[in-house]
């Protein structure tokens, strides 16, 4: 099947604008600065495209947590809470998968296989915070697929179409 991608956004983001400014309607990239702040800007725009392709809620749930997992690891892990570093995202359609494309300038990371880690403990109260990121992104996505690049860092995620809502006859 061959890959249709959405249409670029020509508008640069301007820092200090507001996300409503930006969203006339959904666009495929979305550039944020390294700030956990910025994570709020994500939500309505990872909506507006949830809303294009009509995904179901428990979808939409899984697209929000993958984006807001990635996106805090590069932000603490990657520029260890810096601010002025480049985060982009990409949402394209290929294959009846919507994937969104996370690119940073950090340096190269290994991502773990989920498998790979020695089990967490099953009790709530003896489990230490940190380290489940990539585990829940994994768990939640269609596809999960790390790419390192000459300058930084490409997380692929996936999130499967056929399981949007039916449309009402």
């Amino acid at each position: 099947m061959e890959s249709a991608r959405l249409p670029s956004d020509p508008r640069a983001r301007t820092p200090g604008a507001e996300p409503e400014m930006l969203m006339d309607e959904p666009q495929d990239r979305l550039q944020l600065d390294s700030r956990l702040s910025e994570l709020s800007i994500v939500v309505p725009w990872a909506e507006a495209l949830s809303d294009r392709y009509g995904l179901r809620e428990e979808t939409r749930y899984a697209v929000n947590l993958c984006l807001e997992e990635a996106l805090a690891n590069v932000v603490q892990h990657g520029y260890n809470n810096e601010p002025g570093h480049p985060i982009v995202i990409e949402a394209y359609v290929s294959a009846g998968s919507l994937f969104f494309a996370v690119e940073d300038k950090a340096p190269p990371f290994a991502p773990v296989d989920p498998g790979e880690r020695t089990p967490r403990p099953l009790v709530l109260d003896a489990m230490e915070p940190g380290g489940n990121g990539i585990r829940l992104i994994h768990r939640f996505a269609g596809s999960v697929s790390y790419e390192p690049l000459p300058d930084g860092n490409r997380l692929t995620i996936g999130f499967p179409l056929s399981i949007a809502k039916k449309a009402s006859a």
